[in-house]
């Protein structure tokens, strides 16, 4: 568990993810029309391309209420609800980071880009020693079936090929099974992970199910974040279908993260094999490479540090 989540939140104030970067302050002040606002926080990052200084948002904002009762009626009321055509998600904001905290996170991001490297180096190395290995192995077998003196003399009968071409008829392309085998897409493999200790990845979705509906279904575990993939379109015609007000399909998988482990089991237990809109959702728990973040990890390096500068 990080640092971030241990923090106690900030009962007043929430944190807005997945806000578009061209939103700005007024507006999303008057989404929260009739809860009271006293400040809104869309951070920000200053760039320079070229000449020219550019100021852009960075995707998130923080949302500033009078008291606990208007911040809890807001994450009930507008997570997962549609801002400027994005899908935005509420939960309460922590205070930011130390910068013992920072440094902490950063050498945890470098350890890991290490060792991601690392691996990598040893699987690369370890294809390379295979190749070797089979070139080998076929170098003598085409020294085996070189001719002898005999035969080089015309003094010998050449050796019947059928079982050769027998082989090569064993796979259905032609090929040989050495060289089906190599063909193998090694993308093709499942990716290494850990079962996670607090999301679970629900499958059979019915493509209509948004995170609106799963924040409903789970309600009495209070869900700490749902994030339902939808089908890749091209924004223009992503633009237009919304404004139709057609339903935009997700890709019938959805990942949903408990504040601990026992909500989690909880939720498999209660939820594997319900129905829902028709379909019987299968849970199960979550591999972590396999979790989808709302940001990247050096995105999140930059949000807390803009986090800090603007508090």
């Amino acid at each position: 568990m990080s640092t971030e989540e241990t923090k106690q939140p900030i009962e007043e104030r929430i944190y807005i993810g997945n806000v578009d970067y061209k939103a700005d302050e007024e507006e999303l002040k008057q989404f929260f029309d009739g809860l009271k606002v006293t400040e809104v926080d869309i951070p920000s990052k200053t760039f320079t391309r070229g000449k020219k200084t550019i100021d852009k948002h960075l995707g998130f904002a923080f949302v500033q209420f009078e008291d606990k009762a208007d911040a809890d009626k807001a994450i009930e009321d507008f997570n997962g609800k549609e801002f400027k055509g994005r899908n935005i998600y509420v939960k309460k904001a922590v205070p930011p980071p130390t910068e013992e905290e920072k440094q902490q996170k950063i050498d945890a991001f470098r350890a890991k880009k290490a060792e991601q490297k690392a691996k990598k180096a040893e699987q690369k190395a370890k294809r390379a020693e295979e190749k070797a290995e089979k070139t080998e192995k076929e170098d003598q077998a085409t020294k085996s079936d070189e001719p002898s003196t005999k035969e080089a003399n015309g003094e010998a009968k050449p050796k019947k090929t059928k079982k050769k071409a027998a082989k090569k008829a064993d796979t259905p392309d032609g090929t040989t099974p050495d060289a089906a085998t190599s063909s193998e897409d090694p993308k093709d493999k499942i990716p290494d992970g850990k079962a996670s200790a607090d999301t679970i990845f629900i499958t059979n979705l019915d493509y209509k199910v948004d995170v609106k509906t799963l924040n409903s279904l789970f309600k009495e575990l209070k869900p700490k974040w749902i994030h339902v993939p939808t089908r890749r379109v091209p924004f223009h015609i992503l633009k237009r279908q919304k404004s139709k007000g057609r339903t935009v399909f997700n890709k019938g998988i959805a990942f949903v993260k408990f504040s601990n482990e026992d909500l989690q089991k909880q939720a498999i237990a209660d939820f594997n094999g319900k129905e829902l809109n028709g379909r019987e959702i299968i849970v199960d728990i979550a591999i972590d490479a396999r979790i989808p973040k709302p940001d990247t990890e050096e995105q999140n390096l930059q949000e807390e540090v803009s986090q800090d500068e603007k508090q």
